[in-house]
Protein backbone atom coordinates (compact mmCIF):
# COMPACT_ATOMS: atom_id res chain seq x y z
CA UNK A 1 0.00 0.00 0.00
CA UNK A 2 1.00 3.34 -0.60
CA UNK A 3 0.48 4.41 2.71
CA UNK A 4 2.10 1.26 4.53
CA UNK A 5 5.68 0.22 3.27
CA UNK A 6 8.90 -0.97 4.54
CA UNK A 7 12.25 -0.78 3.71
CA UNK A 8 15.06 -3.64 4.39
CA UNK A 9 18.64 -2.87 4.48
CA UNK A 10 19.53 -3.85 1.35
CA UNK A 11 16.76 -0.91 -0.04
CA UNK A 12 18.41 1.68 2.10
CA UNK A 13 21.53 0.70 0.80
CA UNK A 14 21.05 0.41 -2.72
CA UNK A 15 21.19 3.38 -5.34
CA UNK A 16 18.21 1.52 -7.49
CA UNK A 17 15.53 4.15 -7.73
CA UNK A 18 12.49 2.51 -5.78
CA UNK A 19 8.54 3.73 -7.14
CA UNK A 20 6.72 6.21 -4.83
CA UNK A 21 10.40 6.55 -3.16
CA UNK A 22 12.60 9.72 -3.46
CA UNK A 23 16.54 8.28 -4.36
CA UNK A 24 18.44 7.45 -1.41
CA UNK A 25 22.40 7.87 -1.45
CA UNK A 26 24.64 5.13 -0.79
CA UNK A 27 25.20 4.32 2.83
CA UNK A 28 28.49 2.91 4.28
CA UNK A 29 28.58 -0.54 6.05
CA UNK A 30 30.23 -0.93 9.46
CA UNK A 31 32.55 -3.68 10.11
CA UNK A 32 32.98 -4.70 13.65
CA UNK A 33 36.60 -4.68 13.54
CA UNK A 34 38.54 -7.59 15.73
CA UNK A 35 39.81 -6.43 18.65
CA UNK A 36 41.79 -9.62 19.72
CA UNK A 37 45.93 -8.52 18.57
CA UNK A 38 46.86 -11.12 15.61
CA UNK A 39 48.95 -13.99 16.76
CA UNK A 40 51.95 -14.60 14.91
CA UNK A 41 53.11 -17.77 14.16
CA UNK A 42 56.82 -18.76 14.67
CA UNK A 43 59.28 -21.39 12.71
CA UNK A 44 59.97 -24.22 14.71
CA UNK A 45 63.41 -23.76 14.24
CA UNK A 46 63.25 -20.15 15.94
CA UNK A 47 62.73 -22.41 19.49
CA UNK A 48 66.07 -24.26 18.81
CA UNK A 49 68.75 -21.95 20.48
CA UNK A 50 66.57 -22.37 23.64
CA UNK A 51 66.19 -25.73 23.29
CA UNK A 52 70.29 -25.76 23.31
CA UNK A 53 70.44 -23.30 26.53
CA UNK A 54 67.65 -26.00 28.17
CA UNK A 55 70.61 -28.63 27.27
CA UNK A 56 72.89 -26.42 28.90
CA UNK A 57 70.67 -26.37 31.70
CA UNK A 58 70.19 -29.99 32.43
CA UNK A 59 73.96 -30.78 31.55
CA UNK A 60 74.47 -28.25 34.62
CA UNK A 61 71.99 -30.02 36.68
CA UNK A 62 73.08 -33.48 36.06
CA UNK A 63 76.91 -32.48 36.71
CA UNK A 64 76.06 -31.53 40.10
CA UNK A 65 73.82 -34.45 41.25
CA UNK A 66 76.68 -36.74 39.81
CA UNK A 67 79.50 -34.98 41.72
CA UNK A 68 77.76 -35.38 44.96
CA UNK A 69 76.93 -39.07 44.15
CA UNK A 70 80.90 -39.52 43.35
CA UNK A 71 81.21 -40.05 40.00
CA UNK A 72 83.29 -37.37 38.83
CA UNK A 73 84.08 -38.20 35.77
CA UNK A 74 81.09 -38.09 34.10
CA UNK A 75 80.63 -35.13 35.82
CA UNK A 76 83.47 -32.81 34.69
CA UNK A 77 82.12 -34.25 31.24
CA UNK A 78 78.78 -32.86 31.45
CA UNK A 79 80.31 -29.46 32.39
CA UNK A 80 82.32 -29.94 29.18
CA UNK A 81 79.24 -30.79 27.35
CA UNK A 82 77.51 -27.83 28.93
CA UNK A 83 80.35 -25.22 27.77
CA UNK A 84 79.67 -26.69 23.95
CA UNK A 85 75.58 -25.83 24.04
CA UNK A 86 76.59 -22.39 25.65
CA UNK A 87 79.12 -21.74 22.66
CA UNK A 88 76.56 -22.90 20.33
CA UNK A 89 73.44 -21.59 20.71
CA UNK A 90 74.45 -17.74 20.47
CA UNK A 91 75.47 -18.69 17.59
CA UNK A 92 72.28 -20.60 16.37
CA UNK A 93 70.00 -17.76 17.52
CA UNK A 94 72.41 -15.53 15.29
CA UNK A 95 71.69 -17.78 12.08
CA UNK A 96 68.16 -18.38 12.25
CA UNK A 97 67.36 -14.56 13.23
CA UNK A 98 65.48 -15.41 16.86
CA UNK A 99 67.73 -13.18 18.96
CA UNK A 100 65.73 -11.72 21.73
CA UNK A 101 66.38 -10.59 25.51
CA UNK A 102 64.23 -13.44 26.34
CA UNK A 103 67.26 -15.91 25.17
CA UNK A 104 69.48 -13.48 26.79
CA UNK A 105 68.27 -13.83 30.31
CA UNK A 106 67.36 -17.56 29.95
CA UNK A 107 71.60 -18.25 28.83
CA UNK A 108 72.86 -16.24 31.65
CA UNK A 109 70.77 -18.27 34.52
CA UNK A 110 71.73 -21.25 32.48
CA UNK A 111 75.56 -20.04 33.20
CA UNK A 112 75.24 -19.43 36.82
CA UNK A 113 74.15 -23.51 37.36
CA UNK A 114 76.14 -25.22 34.39
CA UNK A 115 79.70 -22.85 34.90
CA UNK A 116 79.12 -20.77 38.48
CA UNK A 117 77.62 -23.87 40.74
CA UNK A 118 78.55 -27.09 39.13
CA UNK A 119 82.34 -26.51 39.24
CA UNK A 120 83.15 -25.51 42.74
CA UNK A 121 80.77 -28.37 43.95
CA UNK A 122 82.28 -30.93 42.08
CA UNK A 123 85.69 -29.67 43.93
CA UNK A 124 84.31 -29.54 46.88
CA UNK A 125 82.87 -33.15 47.14
CA UNK A 126 86.49 -34.38 45.56
CA UNK A 127 88.78 -31.78 48.29
CA UNK A 128 86.32 -30.77 51.22
CA UNK A 129 85.37 -33.77 52.37
CA UNK A 130 86.60 -32.93 56.32
CA UNK A 131 86.57 -29.42 55.64
CA UNK A 132 82.96 -28.10 55.65
CA UNK A 133 83.29 -24.55 56.62
CA UNK A 134 85.92 -23.91 53.65
CA UNK A 135 84.75 -25.67 51.07
CA UNK A 136 81.34 -24.28 51.34
CA UNK A 137 83.12 -20.66 51.36
CA UNK A 138 85.06 -21.68 48.41
CA UNK A 139 81.66 -22.81 46.47
CA UNK A 140 79.35 -19.34 47.80
CA UNK A 141 82.56 -17.80 46.39
CA UNK A 142 82.94 -18.88 43.14
CA UNK A 143 79.14 -18.80 42.65
CA UNK A 144 78.82 -15.05 43.92
CA UNK A 145 81.75 -13.78 41.42
CA UNK A 146 79.97 -15.43 38.55
CA UNK A 147 76.90 -14.21 39.28
CA UNK A 148 78.36 -10.94 39.38
CA UNK A 149 80.47 -11.75 36.25
CA UNK A 150 77.41 -12.48 34.18
CA UNK A 151 74.93 -9.28 35.65
CA UNK A 152 77.97 -7.11 34.16
CA UNK A 153 78.04 -8.86 31.13
CA UNK A 154 74.12 -8.23 30.24
CA UNK A 155 74.33 -5.01 31.68
CA UNK A 156 76.94 -4.12 28.73
CA UNK A 157 75.15 -6.46 26.21
CA UNK A 158 72.15 -3.80 26.82
CA UNK A 159 74.78 -0.74 25.91
CA UNK A 160 77.54 -1.93 23.59
CA UNK A 161 76.16 -3.11 20.01
CA UNK A 162 79.12 -4.66 18.64
CA UNK A 163 82.21 -5.91 20.47
CA UNK A 164 85.82 -7.33 20.17
CA UNK A 165 86.85 -8.29 23.72
CA UNK A 166 84.98 -9.57 26.66
CA UNK A 167 85.40 -7.89 30.35
CA UNK A 168 86.89 -9.89 32.53
CA UNK A 169 87.12 -13.80 31.57
CA UNK A 170 84.05 -15.57 30.31
CA UNK A 171 82.79 -18.05 32.94
CA UNK A 172 82.43 -21.40 30.90
CA UNK A 173 86.58 -20.98 30.59
CA UNK A 174 87.22 -21.15 33.94
CA UNK A 175 84.58 -24.13 34.44
CA UNK A 176 86.35 -25.94 31.49
CA UNK A 177 89.35 -25.26 33.29
CA UNK A 178 88.32 -26.83 36.37
CA UNK A 179 86.78 -29.81 34.13
CA UNK A 180 89.86 -30.61 32.54
CA UNK A 181 92.09 -30.62 35.34
CA UNK A 182 89.61 -32.94 37.26
CA UNK A 183 89.86 -35.48 33.95
CA UNK A 184 93.64 -34.94 33.50
CA UNK A 185 93.92 -35.92 37.43
CA UNK A 186 91.72 -39.11 36.95
CA UNK A 187 93.43 -40.06 33.28
CA UNK A 188 97.29 -39.95 34.89
CA UNK A 189 96.32 -41.44 38.42
CA UNK A 190 97.26 -37.83 40.27
CA UNK A 191 96.12 -37.96 43.83
CA UNK A 192 93.36 -35.08 44.08
CA UNK A 193 93.07 -35.39 48.05
CA UNK A 194 96.55 -34.76 49.28
CA UNK A 195 96.79 -31.08 51.43
CA UNK A 196 99.09 -29.56 48.51
CA UNK A 197 96.65 -30.45 45.34
CA UNK A 198 93.91 -28.94 47.53
CA UNK A 199 95.61 -25.76 48.56
CA UNK A 200 96.88 -25.26 45.17
CA UNK A 201 93.50 -25.87 43.64
CA UNK A 202 91.88 -23.26 46.12
CA UNK A 203 94.46 -20.42 45.36
CA UNK A 204 93.42 -21.46 41.39
CA UNK A 205 90.54 -21.55 42.29
CA UNK A 206 89.57 -17.96 44.03
CA UNK A 207 92.42 -16.61 41.22
CA UNK A 208 89.89 -17.53 38.42
CA UNK A 209 86.77 -16.08 40.48
CA UNK A 210 88.58 -12.26 40.81
CA UNK A 211 90.05 -12.87 36.90
CA UNK A 212 85.63 -13.07 36.31
CA UNK A 213 85.20 -9.97 37.91
CA UNK A 214 88.49 -8.09 37.22
CA UNK A 215 88.18 -5.43 34.22
CA UNK A 216 90.82 -7.28 32.23
CA UNK A 217 90.40 -7.58 28.70
CA UNK A 218 90.12 -11.03 26.70
CA UNK A 219 89.53 -11.38 23.18
CA UNK A 220 86.17 -12.21 21.57
CA UNK A 221 87.45 -15.01 19.73
CA UNK A 222 84.31 -14.96 17.38
CA UNK A 223 85.00 -11.37 15.97
CA UNK A 224 88.76 -12.57 14.78
CA UNK A 225 89.02 -12.49 11.33
CA UNK A 226 91.40 -14.17 8.48
CA UNK A 227 93.20 -13.16 5.71
CA UNK A 228 91.82 -14.61 2.20
CA UNK A 229 95.52 -15.93 1.51
CA UNK A 230 95.71 -17.33 4.78
CA UNK A 231 93.36 -19.60 4.97
CA UNK A 232 94.41 -22.99 3.63
CA UNK A 233 97.75 -22.73 6.17
CA UNK A 234 95.04 -22.26 9.20
CA UNK A 235 92.97 -25.51 7.96
CA UNK A 236 96.21 -27.05 8.19
CA UNK A 237 96.44 -26.01 11.54
CA UNK A 238 93.08 -26.31 12.75
CA UNK A 239 93.15 -30.15 11.08
CA UNK A 240 96.22 -30.60 12.66
CA UNK A 241 94.85 -29.80 16.14
CA UNK A 242 91.22 -31.51 15.15
CA UNK A 243 93.75 -34.85 15.55
CA UNK A 244 96.00 -34.13 18.55
CA UNK A 245 93.04 -33.18 20.25
CA UNK A 246 91.10 -36.78 19.72
CA UNK A 247 94.08 -38.43 20.91
CA UNK A 248 94.25 -36.51 23.74
CA UNK A 249 91.27 -34.69 24.56
CA UNK A 250 91.74 -33.72 28.36
CA UNK A 251 94.95 -32.72 28.41
CA UNK A 252 94.07 -30.31 24.83
CA UNK A 253 91.44 -28.54 26.84
CA UNK A 254 92.98 -28.01 29.91
CA UNK A 255 95.84 -26.38 28.01
CA UNK A 256 94.15 -24.10 25.82
CA UNK A 257 91.77 -23.24 29.04
CA UNK A 258 95.30 -22.14 30.88
CA UNK A 259 96.31 -20.50 27.54
CA UNK A 260 93.33 -18.30 27.36
CA UNK A 261 92.82 -17.73 31.08
CA UNK A 262 97.10 -16.53 30.98
CA UNK A 263 95.85 -14.31 27.87
CA UNK A 264 94.53 -11.83 29.79
CA UNK A 265 96.91 -11.08 32.66
CA UNK A 266 99.92 -11.20 29.80
CA UNK A 267 98.10 -8.75 27.80
CA UNK A 268 97.39 -6.58 30.70
CA UNK A 269 101.49 -6.51 32.18
CA UNK A 270 102.86 -5.65 28.47
CA UNK A 271 99.87 -2.58 28.31
CA UNK A 272 100.98 -1.51 31.57
CA UNK A 273 104.85 -1.62 30.62
CA UNK A 274 104.25 -0.26 27.06
CA UNK A 275 102.59 3.05 29.45
CA UNK A 276 105.57 3.03 31.78
CA UNK A 277 107.54 3.87 28.88
CA UNK A 278 106.05 6.12 27.02
CA UNK A 279 105.39 8.01 30.28
CA UNK A 280 109.70 8.19 30.87
CA UNK A 281 110.37 8.84 26.98
CA UNK A 282 109.08 12.91 27.44
CA UNK A 283 110.64 12.78 31.18
CA UNK A 284 114.00 12.05 29.69
CA UNK A 285 113.58 14.26 26.40
CA UNK A 286 113.76 17.19 29.22
CA UNK A 287 116.29 15.89 31.35
CA UNK A 288 118.22 15.69 27.94
CA UNK A 289 116.99 18.94 27.18
CA UNK A 290 118.33 20.85 30.16
CA UNK A 291 121.72 19.41 29.97
CA UNK A 292 122.14 20.34 27.31
CA UNK A 293 121.30 24.26 27.85
CA UNK A 294 123.28 23.86 30.88
CA UNK A 295 126.52 22.96 28.79
CA UNK A 296 126.05 25.76 26.52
Amino acid sequence: MPGNFSTTKTEYSSTAPVPGLPRLKKTRRFRIRNLRPKRKNIKVVHLLPNVLTSFNVACGVSSIILGIDRRFEVAAFLILLAAFFDLIDGKVARLVGSTSPFGVQLDSLADVISFGVAPPVLLHTILYQQYDRLGLSLVLIYTLFTALRLARYNVHANIEQKRDHFTGLPCPVPACFLAAAVLVCIEYGIAMDNAYFRTGMHIVMIGLACLMVSTISYPDLSSWHIEKRNIFQHNVIMALLLCVTVLIFKVVVFFLAASFILSGPIKALREMGKVRVEEEAPEEGKSNARETVLEK
